[in-house]
């Protein structure tokens, strides 16, 4: 009996041992586990600081884009400001007509300086290197105008204007600047009216019409 006794105090001893270790075993766990866990959930976040630096990239390239917008628009009125204005020369004796005038009855206004309104149509070969009233191509242009009220060009009406010294000239601007269907006013010397047709050379010209934006030349020049 004592042995027994003995024996059965020997193993609750041990059972109790083995329950301390075992509570002790998971109390550690339980500690570890919790200093572990901010350590293994910290990359969590880095996808949320990741969108946010390539969110950042973007704005910052939009924004540069906008600067450089800005910019190219700056240079722009710039070099607009620095282009000197086209110089229009006083000319003396001139007579206010209309193409239509100058068409019917060209030997009247033969020698005169002539003045009248038109809507510019497009460049053209159409008085140049013509012999018997000759204005060579390669020192002049030409370029026709629309009848008033219609679409057609005025054929009959010779226009000749002579060519730009260079691109920095204002006319070169001016000239590059005109569009089918820009009202403008020339003034000029009927020089010739071979083939019973008015042929002028153009003394002055100023454009009426507003310049258009970029943006619709660039639409125009897509058409």
């Amino acid at each position: 009996m004592r042995f027994e006794a003995y024996t059965g105090e020997k193993s609750l001893k041990r059972k109790s041992s083995l329950f301390s270790t075992l509570a002790l075993s998971f109390g550690l766990m339980a500690v570890l586990s919790s200093a572990l866990s901010p350590a293994i959930s910290a990359p969590a976040k880095a996808p949320e600081k990741e969108a946010h630096s390539d969110a950042k990239k973007k704005d910052d390239v939009k924004g540069k884009g906008k600067d450089a917008a800005k910019s190219e628009k700056s240079d722009d009125k710039k070099a607009e400001a620095k282009t000197p204005a086209v110089e229009h020369p006083v000319i003396a004796n001139v007579v206010d007509v209309t193409p239509l005038q100058l068409v019917d009855k060209p030997t009247e206004y033969l020698g005169k300086n002539v003045k009248f309104t038109a809507n510019f149509f497009a460049y053209c070969n159409l008085a140049l290197n013509y012999k018997p009233a000759m204005r060579p191509q390669k020192d002049n242009i030409s370029f026709l105008v629309l009848r008033p009220d219609s679409k057609v060009p005025l054929s009959e009406l010779k226009i000749a204007m002579p060519m730009p010294k260079n691109e920095k000239d204002p006319k070169s601007k001016l000239l590059s600047s005109l569009h089918d269907g820009d009202k403008i006013e020339i003034t000029a010397n009927v020089f010739s009216t071979q083939l019973d047709e008015p042929w002028i050379d153009v003394l002055d010209l100023k454009k009426l019409s507003p310049d258009k934006p970029k943006d619709a030349e660039d639409d125009d020049d897509t058409l």
